[in-house]
């Protein structure tokens, strides 16, 4: 089971790699008054540590929720 688990978490890594590899054109992002320009790749991963870190907020709020309740 060790070995299936590596295989897909280098399988999972070049596929990390070929994204990023494949979007480093620059990209303009907008938000009210901000305006950044920064490469494609960065913004994907940014935005996904911003999801991860939302994610879990939301999932310790949901689990307080339902321990205050029990």
């Amino acid at each position: 089971m060790d070995k299936v688990y590596l295989i897909l978490k280098i399988l999972i890594t070049l596929i990390v790699v070929v994204l990023f590899v494949q979007n480093i054109r620059v990209v303009e992002v907008n938000f009210l008054a901000w305006s950044l320009s920064l490469p494609l790749a960065m913004l994907l991963v940014v935005v996904y540590v911003l999801g991860m870190v939302s994610g879990k907020s939301l999932m310790a709020l949901v689990r307080r929720l339902r321990a205050s309740r029990r």
